[in-house]
């Protein structure tokens, strides 16, 4: 087997084939023909990849039975022993002394030992019974599956339906299930509109369904009047201070030379200005220390972007995935949103969406930045912003999308507007800072300022003591 360190060129290339094949023929059938559909690249560490496939299987079906879709899974790495692995029998192993590619068929996902008991249509319903939870009147009602998401030894998110009752399941390692289980309860009881927990069992957590519809679908349709910026921070505000001892998850901008990494390895020509991104942001950052405390002082999201938010008649009224919650900066959720808006708005550039969509879309980015602009400075906002796009940046290879090339070069350049913005922000805000700095030598009049008259209530709920002192001022 011929590959680079950590499996890429060997997954991603036509070398894929003859690993699928065997693994095919292994368990009796006969691979037609197969297609690259998403793969998750660590530069240097390993590659996992999922594949769409036409596989025939003559003892099974039959030798004349066409050829069926099947998705196929694929894990390489070097070195380092597979963590958290779970289920190991329905896959197989390769390797040519250096390198070891693990293939399995969905939905035998190793890491994912609850994947296959729930993704089949008969197999479902018994194990919603086991776990008490009945969707419709009628439990001999067909129940339909859909698979919301899939990444490959990571996670799942699949909708089960039966009737006009419906509920998601959310697959993930193990081990996770019940810290994640925990985060709900605690959010639940802090008046967050997060999903109810029905039942889980290890590696898997049955959610109730959200009323309304996610923003993401609402800004395309309303534009700005899908739900004000105001009530997006509130949302974010409501998140308690309890959260604040959980383990610190480190921003999107923490991890710039990495993302950065991941594109230049899928297009070495961005090379040059993915540097360049990854240094003014570093850069940028390391400024704002000289005026601002930056350190983590707020419970946040951790990845709140428009398809976690659901809203209802102008409001919104629910908050999903939140595995990330914890300490963080309030910048950081506010500019994760912004800059997934701002990747969905240029869409429009390439023909993805309307006209009519795109100028929705500005316009609810324009009004929410102004909003999320007075909540948090402008020039972290913008910055951040822009580690976010450079972390999608990896999605267009990742998910194998059509001219994904053209698509990678398009949220780059996204990335590199918004440090240009940042600079127009700084820029503005020293030269307020100037101002203000020679107003306050101007000779002292004699009054003296008034104090504000609110106080802190010993045992609120604020995460952060900077809200606090916001609060103080505004009083």
């Amino acid at each position: 087997m011929s590959h680079t360190q950590d499996g890429s060129e060997l997954l991603t290339g036509p070398g894929a084939g003859g690993l699928l094949g065997a693994a095919v023929g292994n368990s009796g059938g006969v691979l037609h023909s197969w297609q690259l559909d998403h793969v998750d690249h660590r530069p240097g560490r390993s590659t996992k990849a999922l594949y769409r496939t036409q596989v025939s299987w003559p003892e099974l079906d039959g030798p004349q039975a066409p050829a069926r879709e099947e998705l196929f899974g694929a894990s390489a790495h070097i070195g380092e022993q597979e963590k958290d692995l779970y289920v190991a029998e329905q896959t197989l192993v390769m390797t040519d002394g250096d390198i070891d590619v693990r293939v399995w068929r969905y939905p035998h996902d190793p890491w994912l030992p609850m994947l296959p008991r729930v993704c089949y249509p008969d197999i479902v319903g018994r194990t919603l019974a086991e776990l008490g939870v009945h969707l419709g009147p009628d439990p001999s009602a067909p129940i339909a599956i859909d698979v919301v998401s899939y990444r490959p030894g990571r996670r799942a998110v699949l909708r089960a339906a039966q009737g006009g009752a419906a509920v998601f399941l959310k697959v993930m390692q193990p081990h996770r299930s019940g810290e994640i289980v925990d985060r709900h309860h605690r959010l639940l009881a802090a008046g967050v509109p997060v999903p109810e927990v029905m039942a889980h069992h290890e590696g898997l957590v049955v959610l109730r369904e959200l009323p309304g519809r996610p923003l993401s679908r609402a800004v395309i349709d309303e534009g700005v009047d899908a739900c004000r910026g105001e009530d997006l921070v509130a949302l974010l505000d409501r998140l308690p201070a309890s959260m604040y001892s959980v383990p610190l998850r480190p921003p999107w901008t923490d991890s710039v030379d990495f993302y950065a990494g991941i594109v230049a390895s899928s297009v070495p020509a961005l090379g040059p200005r993915l540097d360049a991104l990854v240094r003014e942001i570093r850069e940028g950052l390391g400024s704002l220390e000289q005026r601002m405390d930056m350190r983590p002082h707020d419970v946040v999201h951790g990845d709140f972007y428009e398809a976690q938010v659901f809203v209802e008649d102008g409001r919104v009224v629910g908050l999903l995935d939140i595995d990330t919650v914890g300490p963080g900066r309030r910048a950081d959720d506010l500019a994760c949103l912004l800059a997934h808006l701002s990747v969905l708005a240029d869409y429009g550039n390439a023909g993805r969406i309307d006209r009519a969509m795109q100028e929705r879309v500005e316009t609810a980015i324009s009004t929410w930045h102004r909003t999320f602009s007075e909540r948090v400075d402008p020039t972290e906002l913008a910055l951040r912003s822009a580690g976010v796009v450079l972390s999608l940046a990896t999605g267009p290879h990742r998910q194998q999308e059509t001219a994904w090339e053209a698509a990678t070069e398009a949220i780059v350049r996204v990335a590199e507007e918004w440090v240009a913005r940042a600079r127009r922000a700084e820029a503005a805000t020293r030269e307020r800072l100037a101002q203000a700095q020679a107003q306050s030598q101007a000779p002292l009049t004699g009054q003296r300022p008034v104090a504000p008259a609110t106080e802190l209530t010993p045992g609120d709920d604020s995460p952060t003591q900077e809200r606090r002192i916001d609060q103080i001022v505004q009083g």
